[in-house]
Order: C-alpha cells, then sequence, then structure tokens
C-alpha cells in the first residue's frame, strides 16, 4: 500500500498548493497583479488563532471570527492606501502606466511587512491553530490511512477551486471580474466597477488563505516566515494555469503535490524536490504555450 499512501500524501500536499494558486489566479485574474503575500496571510490566521487560543484562553470560534474579521480589515485597508494608489494613481492626476515589476512590488513590500509584524506579536517558534477535527486518522481500506486535517484540506481545496471556477464561468459577476483583467478601460467605459471587484477578491482571497491556513497548519506548524515558501509553491501552480485560469491552477497545485510525494518515496526525499522542479523546467521549455506559461509573459 505505499504507492497508495504517498499517493493521499500527495494529493493532501497538493492541496496546500492548490489553494494558493487559486488565490493568485483569481486575483491576477481581475487586477493584473501577482499577490505574493497570499501565504502570509495564511501564516498570520493560523498564528493569529494559535496565540488567542493558548496564550489568551479564547474559545476557538470566538478566536478564528477575531483573526479572519482583523484580516479582512486590513485587507480592505491595504487596498484603499496602497493598491487603489498603485493600479489608479493619484485622485486628481493621470494614471501611469507601470511594469509589472513595479506592480509586482506592492505585494513583494506586503509579504515582508506581514512577515516583521508576525515576528514581533508571535515570535519565532513554530506553532499552529488547534485542529479543528481531532482524532485518529482515518481508515479508507486496509492499510491506507487519511489524518482527519488532511481530509479537510483535500476538500478546502476542492470546494474553493470549484467555485471560482464556476463563478467565473458561469456567473454574470465573473465576466466582469474577468473584463477587469482583460481591459479595464473598456470594463470601466460599460459601466462595470472595477476597483470594487478588485477590492472584493483582494479581500475575499485574504480571507480564504487565513481560513486555509487555520485548517492546514496542524499538519505542517507555521512561523512567522512560512508565508513566503507558500505563497512561492501557490505561484508555481499558478503559472501552469497562465495565472488566469483557476481551475487549471487547482489541478496544477494537486500534479505538484503528488508528483513530489512519489518522488520523494521512490527516488530520494533528499533529491526529490530538485528532480521535481527539473522536471518541471523542461516541460515548461518543451511545451511553454500548453502549459500556459507563453500567454502569461505575453500579456
Amino acid at each position: 500500500m505505499k504507492f497508495g499512501n504517498l499517493l493521499i500524501a500527495g494529493l493532501v500536499t497538493g492541496s496546500i498548493y492548490a489553494v494558493f494558486a487559486v488565490c493568485v489566479a483569481v486575483w491576477y485574474r481581475v487586477s493584473n497583479i501577482l499577490n505574493l503575500a497570499v501565504g502570509d496571510f495564511a501564516m498570520a490566521g493560523a498564528l493569529g488563532v494559535d496565540n488567542l487560543v493558548r496564550v489568551r484562553n479564547w474559545p476557538l470560534p470566538a478566536a478564528i471570527a477575531a483573526t479572519l474579521a482583523v484580516v479582512a480589515v486590513f485587507a480592505y485597508a491595504y487596498d484603499q492606501i496602497v493598491l487603489r494608489l498603485a493600479q489608479d494613481g493619484p485622485p486628481n492626476g493621470r494614471r501611469q502606466q507601470e511594469g509589472i515589476v513595479i506592480t509586482f512590488f506592492f505585494t513583494f513590500a506586503l509579504s515582508f511587512f506581514i512577515d516583521g509584524i508576525a515576528k514581533v506579536l508571535f515570535g519565532t517558534d513554530v506553532h499552529a491553530a488547534p485542529a479543528l477535527w481531532g482524532g485518529n486518522s482515518l481508515s479508507i481500506v486496509s492499510g491506507l490511512h487519511l489524518e482527519r486535517a488532511g481530509l479537510l484540506v483535500l476538500v478546502c481545496a476542492l470546494v474553493s477551486g470549484s467555485m471560482f471556477w464556476l463563478y467565473i464561468r458561469y456567473t454574470l459577476g465573473g465576466k466582469a471580474m474577468e473584463a477587469c483583467g482583460e481591459n479595464r478601460l473598456g470594463a470601466r467605459i460599460v459601466g462595470i466597477d472595477v476597483r470594487r471587484y478588485r477590492r472584493i477578491i483582494f479581500i475575499g482571497t485574504a480571507v480564504l488563505a487565513a481560513i486555509f491556513g487555520i485548517v492546514e497548519s496542524p499538519i505542517t506548524g507555521y512561523t512567522y516566515l512560512s508565508g513566503a515558501t507558500i505563497s512561492l509553491t501557490g505561484f508555481i501552480a499558478a503559472a501552469y494555469g497562465g495565472f488566469r485560469k483557476p481551475g487549471r491552477a487547482l489541478l496544477a497545485g494537486l500534479a505538484i503535490g503528488v508528483l513530489e510525494a512519489l518522488l520523494g518515496g521512490y527516488v530520494s526525499t533528499e533529491y526529490g524536490d530538485t528532480v521535481m522542479y527539473a522536471i518541471l523546467a523542461a516541460m515548461i521549455l518543451a511545451w511553454p504555450r500548453a502549459l500556459g506559461f507563453e500567454s502569461a509573459v505575453s500579456s
């Protein structure tokens, strides 16, 4: 049953990659900015709940509600103070079209800012939010086991990714969101509130990342530096959707997790990551258009 357990472990790990890839892809689709702070919102959610429960003795539901509220308010404030100026320009000035390096910087800087605040508030030790579903691992069949937290992670990834995909593909709001990323000026001309969609998606993905951090942290544990690593894996998976396709980003995240687990189990845990990224790099060079990289770069 070694293969089965490796497959389950890979799906759980891939679910972690997939959720953050979906968050990156959805927000890039509406704003054309790569959100490198999405993992830091997950870290803030996990460490915030842990601190309120373990240190301040809050009930778990209250700690979760308070943490998510703080994340939502912070994301709203950042959009109003920073992102609105970055994308829309001064209120009475002419907006300048900036390159990807400039727009990329705003969430890159946000990641460092959240890391610094987390270090001051939570320290440098590894912590995790309390498990939402405690107990022994689930036995699927003889020899195959799945941790309860892992099942929650997998369900969270599939539900969130599917909901975003269905929203974009089949709703009027999803089409409007798509138009915001394709042509901001054209979207405004036809009456779409680009700023509103950008704000809603930024806050929504920040809260989703925080929720996922709370659900997933009992498996891996978080430190104040965990956010950058999570954002990187989400960035890689989102790239396979051309940064614009949450459904493909979800599948890519799951596939990368499974590949990582199989290489670690059958090749080497020491060199598994190296081999995996070598394979991914070769695939990018061989089929950039099929994987979505060419469209990401050209857009």
